[in-house]
């Protein structure tokens, strides 16, 4: 081959060879293009999911917690749903609470006998009674008594009165009244059996306060928690005088002094006084002098709610009631003028039943059932008091007495023997 056609040659393979660097060349930068572009769309790809990932998360979370909020909203509107703290009991819920309960437990026959009180004697039928033995307890536990009364024949001395009174309240299945008349006069049953008690001359508020205390402080250190004292009579020679606001004023200070000594004070006798032991009187006197004297000193000491229990009168009032009824069986005279007109709630208390003034008109059944009707809470001293017992229970089971007029005394008797011992129990 000459030169000329060699030299033709090298120049046509070296031509080759450079299109085929420039083939290779190109081909490289396609390569390198193409895995750019996959990269370039694998992130991008990668980049979308990450944000339609955590678009779809967030708007979870937003629905999360509107769904939240909604829940918080519907609890705040809707405060019933909450449980309250329960209140603190008051006193008086208390004593209520304490009272139904104690009535509900009551038999029938042990609620009737709950509204006598009666002396030892006629409990037992023991002449004259200074101890609390065995006669004592075979009575309490056939009639369980709302009280005993207690006079001067049955105090010998401190120990003995003490001891008796202890031994019979232990031997009552519920709380008893024990009850005697004192207010240190010479008619007290103490003061007139073994004395003791100093209380000085009693003739305005400080001193009658002065008196109750010492009265106060002897009875219950003797046992006793029932004081028919002190006496709202403010008659004078037979007469009504206009000192009705300083004896109710006395009378407002002895009270509260036994109140605050732990002893009941039963103010008598209501509207009032007179010699019934013997026979049947009957008071003349008119509506418009009663509301103007003896009303205005028994709304002021009643009004100041130491007052636990007011006793009437045997006396009939005939220009009030339009007959001779006594006021301890008189309706008009204890439901419609003392509990109505003067607004009292608590205690009321017949005048002693065993009086001629009844005795001589009413048998015991009648009289006990007649001052119940009334609105009478507890007879006191019926003139045969198995009889009056009899009555009023066979009374109940005839419906002539409602066992509803029966709890409604029995509930205030047991209002006032708990009364003081809320904080005890509390």
């Amino acid at each position: 081959m000459g030169r000329i056609d060699e030299q033709d040659f090298d120049e046509k393979r070296l031509a080759r060879r450079q299109r085929r660097k420039k083939s290779q060349l190109i081909a490289f930068i396609i390569l390198i293009i193409t895995v750019v572009l996959i990269v370039g769309i694998g992130a991008f790809g990668i980049y979308s999911i990450k944000k339609a990932v955590n678009a779809k998360k967030a708007e979870k979370e937003e629905a999360a917690a509107a769904a939240s909020s909604e829940n918080q909203e519907v609890v705040i509107e809707t405060p019933q749903e909450s449980v309250p703290e329960p209140e603190e009991m008051t006193d008086g819920d208390v004593l209520e609470e304490i009272v139904n309960s104690c009535v509900s437990e009551l038999t029938l026959e042990d609620k009737v006998a709950g509204l006598f009180m009666v002396s030892p004697e006629q409990f037992t039928g023991v002449a004259t009674v200074v101890k609390a033995g065995s006669s004592t307890q075979d009575a309490l536990s056939k009639y369980a008594v709302g009280g005993l009364y207690y006079s001067a024949k049955n105090i010998k001395s401190v120990d003995q009165i003490t001891e008796m009174i202890k031994n019979t309240s232990d031997m009552s299945k519920y709380p008893i009244f024990t009850a005697v008349s004192e207010d240190g006069s010479e008619n007290g049953a103490i003061t007139a059996s073994i004395g003791g008690i100093e209380t000085g001359e009693i003739n305005n508020s400080d001193t009658a306060y002065n008196a109750g205390t010492s009265i106060g402080a002897a009875l219950f250190g003797y046992g006793f928690n029932f004081c028919f004292a002190p006496d709202l009579d403010i008659s004078e020679n037979g007469k009504y005088g206009t000192e009705m606001e300083s004896v109710a004023d006395i009378a407002v200070s002895m009270t509260s002094a036994l109140h605050d000594s732990g002893v009941t004070a039963c103010t008598y006798r209501f509207p009032v006084s007179g010699d019934t032991k013997s026979a049947a009187v009957a008071n003349e006197i008119s509506k418009e002098e009663l509301t103007t004297t003896i009303y205005v000193a028994y709304q002021r000491a009643i009004g100041d709610g130491q007052v636990g229990a007011v006793m009437m009168s045997n006396v009939s009032l005939p220009t009030i009631t339009g007959d001779n009824t006594p006021a301890s069986l008189s309706k008009v005279m204890i439901t419609d003028e003392l509990r109505g007109m003067l607004g009292y709630d608590g205690l009321v208390v017949t005048a002693p039943l065993n009086e001629a003034a009844i005795t001589e008109n009413y048998t015991s059944a009648e009289a006990a059932v007649n001052a119940i009707n009334a609105g009478a809470d507890i007879i006191f001293l019926p003139d045969n008091f198995e009889e009056a017992y009899q009555g009023v229970l066979d009374a109940v089971n005839s419906g002539a007495i409602t066992e509803d007029r029966i709890n409604e005394s029995i509930k205030r008797i047991y209002r006032l023997k708990y009364a003081n011992k809320i904080d005890e129990i509390k």
